[in-house]
């Protein structure tokens, strides 16, 4: 069974393990990121320092499997769901979403917005199956990626 938790200062080696993984730093277009970089993100987070909320998907018997992200913006999220390469296709990512999307309606949140890489189809199926709407727009990041933008009204 999958649930996401608050991430916590104990989780960071396996945050940042996960956030460097070649397959998520190709799909969120992110660089590599230092264990000093991600122990300060997840500290801020931790310590309610940021607008940025971190939850940490965990296995009951593998433990954590990969994260979800949330940018808030008034009663708008901005949320993002990524598995760790090993875990990829045993349908976490969509319990995920799913659980970000309950998650969300708890904090009273009115839309979730997910902008997902073109090129990650299963990621645009398991967003799409969480009930997410392509809004039509389409933005193209500054090394040429396009992101297509996906909502769900909570």
């Amino acid at each position: 069974m999958l649930m996401l938790e608050p991430v916590t200062i104990n989780d960071t080696d396996t945050v940042w393990k996960l956030r460097n993984d070649v397959a998520t730093r190709r799909e969120l277009g992110l660089g590599v990121i230092s264990f000093s970089e991600c122990l300060d993100w997840v500290a801020n987070i931790s310590e309610g320092k940021s607008n940025e909320r971190l939850m940490v998907a965990k296995d009951d018997k593998l433990g954590i499997v990969g994260f979800a992200t949330f940018r808030y913006d008034g009663d708008v999220a901005h949320v993002g769901v990524s598995i760790g390469s090993a875990f990829r296709g045993n349908g976490y990512g969509k319990q995920a979403i799913k659980l970000a999307n309950e998650y969300s309606i708890g904090k009273g949140i009115k839309k979730l917005i997910a902008k997902i890489s073109a090129e990650n189809y299963k990621a645009l199926f398991a967003f799409e199956s969480a009930g997410y709407i392509d809004t039509g727009e389409v933005l193209i990041t500054p090394n040429k990626k396009a992101h297509f933008v996906y909502e769900w009204k909570c």
